[in-house]
């Protein structure tokens, strides 16, 4: 709430008196909606949200929002995993929470890297097939997100604008 949508929503920035109870009470709100408005607004685009992308940019992008978390309850083992990517048609513009960094990272990966990366999603699927999910570990001493560090950008301005 802090770091993307109270510096970047339209709605936000125009009513401080939001702004203020949107940083009292952030668990209210829907953040990733709110994320993808926000993304539109800075990148120059629509959200659609529409079957396999949720802007109408020239990258069919989605917006994925994630969390930075511990997946071993016996050893250090720090994860991110974008879920249902089976359908998207375009580039993905994550938005990643690190608890443990307590910041915010961003990445933008291009159509072809999420083709590439896409996996099963162990057991689960649908009608339609199996479920897929991109997933990364994150080096907690080099700050840095192995597989997917290629696709890391300093700033929301640059996901919100990047294309692929």
């Amino acid at each position: 709430m802090k770091d993307v949508i109270v510096e970047y929503h339209p709605k936000f920035k125009l009513l401080p008196e939001l702004k203020q109870y949107g940083l009292n009470h952030p668990e209210i709100f829907n953040v990733e909606r709110l994320v993808e408005e926000s993304l539109a607004a800075v990148g120059g685009y629509s959200f659609v949200d529409e079957d396999g992308r949720d802007f109408d940019d020239s990258d069919d992008s989605d917006s994925k929002t994630v969390t930075v978390v511990n997946n071993s309850s016996s050893k250090n083992n720090k994860v991110f995993i974008i879920q249902n990517v089976q359908t998207k048609i375009g580039s993905l513009r994550v938005t990643c929470y690190n608890p443990f960094s307590n910041k915010v990272d961003y990445f933008y990966i291009p159509k072809k890297a999420v083709n590439w990366f896409k996996e099963n999603n162990g057991t689960k699927s649908r009608e339609s097939g199996a479920c897929e999910r991109i997933r990364t570990t994150w080096n907690e001493s080099k700050d840095y997100y192995n597989k997917l560090e290629l696709y890391r950008l300093k700033s929301f301005e640059k996901l919100a604008k990047a294309k692929g």
